[in-house]
């Protein structure tokens, strides 16, 4: 069951990404040789008007061929002899269709979430909180913590989940102004293992489920889950996190396995599978945006260089270097993996 959630969803992200390409190139009169969903040999073709639509083996991957002829330069409906503008935007389609499934699917997450709305607004302390006695008190809205903006009480768990020592500085609106708290501290308790967790000595305010605070809710919400993914690919970078504690399509399979049950309500289940679905098709539409060859963020570069320089990229240059990305890329959906099966065994 889990292997057959991981297909579709992932079948349904790569799929509404390709048509975001396809769409906008449409709309631009481009003309599309293939469409495809997955990798690897066709198993279903059908010849549309102008385009080659096709289902692929490997469910993992997919494209929007452009037409590819040599001779392209009278072409007016080919890809390369369209306008910048057009270009880049053919080319964020993709990633914008993956934010926007996103959004739908917090959406529609939020309505199906039972109880109201979680605020991020002080409603009570337990007995003898510290951040009660350092400065936090009931009504206060946490609006930035440790200088970050806080847009829903995802973003204080996140910060408060990167914390070493307990202290946070803290910006709330109390009374309709912003008032700054420095130093608010949470107690640590540690484990058998010796590490420490934070205890959150505070709750904070329900919200009704009205259309606008549900709407609300979701742009937030699809605010944070974006701003995470771009935050932990930093985290990556800086070495703050090993390529390890990367996974692939593996490791979703088993972070379903473990989310789901049997034993727990049906409903309860899907929710649990939208909120992975979304994380996952923002993580794609960001990551794709990154200025590296092969993806569609190093596509958008090359234009920019081409608008800037006012010169045409040869091609083979434009193909080898993305060629040189599409072999990095491979190599670590390899390495992600092989990884994710040694964590499987415990290794």
């Amino acid at each position: 069951m889990s292997i057959l959630i991981t297909v579709i969803m992932f079948g349904i992200i790569i799929a509404l990404h390709e048509f975001g390409h396809f769409i906008v190139a449409k709309l631009c009169d481009v003309r599309i040789a293939e469409f495809s969903i997955g990798v690897g040999p066709a198993i279903f073709k059908k010849k549309g008007k102008e385009t080659l639509f096709c289902i692929r083996l490997l469910p993992f991957g997919g494209f929007c061929m452009f037409e590819n002829d040599e001779d392209i330069e009278n072409d007016e409906r080919a890809f390369e002899n369209k306008k910048t503008w057009q270009k880049i935007l053919i080319l964020l389609a993709g990633a914008l269709m993956n934010i926007l499934l996103g959004f739908v699917l917090v959406f529609t997450t939020t309505c199906l979430e039972p109880g109201k709305i979680t605020s991020t607004t002080v409603s009570s302390f337990y007995e003898n909180a510290m951040s009660e006695q350092t400065g936090l008190k009931v009504d206060d809205r946490i609006v930035e913590v440790n200088g970050m903006k806080i847009f829903v009480d995802s973003d204080i768990l996140y910060q408060f989940s990167k914390d070493k020592d307990g202290v946070f500085d803290m910006v709330v609106m109390r009374d309709g102004e912003k008032v700054k708290l420095e130093g608010v501290t949470f107690d640590l308790v540690e484990d058998e293992s010796g590490n420490s967790s934070m205890v959150i000595d505070f709750t904070v305010y329900g919200k009704d489920k009205t259309f606008v605070n549900i709407c609300e809710r979701t742009v937030n919400q699809t605010i944070y889950i974006s701003r995470i993914v771009i935050l932990s690919l930093v985290d990556l970078i800086s070495g703050e996190y090993s390529v390890r504690d990367l996974s692939g399509p593996v490791g979703v399979v088993s972070v379903i396995g473990n989310a789901i049950s049997p034993q727990q309500a049906f409903i309860n289940n899907v929710i649990t599978v939208l909120v992975i679905s979304s994380l996952i098709t923002v993580n794609v539409g960001i990551f794709n945006l990154i200025p590296f060859p092969a993806l569609d963020g190093g596509k958008i570069l090359f234009r920019i260089i081409e608008a800037i320089t006012k010169k045409k990229i040869k091609p083979e240059i434009e193909g080898t270097i993305s060629a040189i990305g599409m072999f990095l890329l491979f190599g670590l959906m390899i390495f992600t993996t092989f990884n994710d099966i040694l964590k499987l065994f415990g290794k």
